[in-house]
């Protein structure tokens, strides 16, 4: 290989480390990516999380409050767990859109289906660690089940014992 060639692959390299953070930066602050991971220099910005929850609520057909799935099938508890494990790196990035599908077909009679991922967060003004929540909503149509966005866990029709838990939104 040619010096000139080297010269230009060992530039491209410098500058794409040079420009990852600036990337990084702007994953973090828009998708919510873990600054912990990816490679993006960002780890000591926030304390390192292990501990991660989550709740699934589904409104029955013709309306109602959201019912709880509080003993979740095999099928709904495995996809659970990878879309955690995802969520952990990605966070926003991650949809959970097959542990929505197997929650709707574990059950049939709801038609909306809304999955809260809950996490502890350094609030930057007080300086403590808060609860925050990233609130998924699904609906069912002729197709399946379809992705309805992320809905403000203030509005979600939470039960109240879980939202006193939560930091208020930012």
């Amino acid at each position: 290989m040619p010096a000139r060639a080297k010269a230009a692959i060992l530039g491209a390299a410098l500058v794409a480390l040079t420009l990852w953070p600036l990337a990084h930066i702007g994953l973090v602050r828009r998708y919510d990516v873990n600054p912990w991971k990816l490679a993006g220099w960002g780890m000591y910005s926030a304390p390192r999380s292990r501990s991660l929850g989550m709740e699934v609520f589904g409104r029955p057909r013709g309306g109602g409050p959201l019912a709880h799935m509080a003993e979740p099938p095999p099928t709904v508890r495995d996809e659970a767990s990878r879309y955690l494990e995802r969520h952990r790196w990605l966070r926003r990035l991650a949809r959970p859109a097959a542990l929505a599908a197997a929650v709707a077909a574990a059950e049939p009679g709801w038609d909306e289906i809304t999955i809260a991922v809950f996490e502890p967060e350094l609030d930057r003004t007080s300086g403590m660690i808060v609860l925050r929540a990233l609130v998924h909503r699904y609906t069912r149509d002729v197709r399946g089940v379809a992705y309805a966005g992320e809905v403000d866990p203030w509005r979600a029709g939470l039960p109240p014992p879980l939202l006193l838990q939560l930091t208020p939104s930012r």
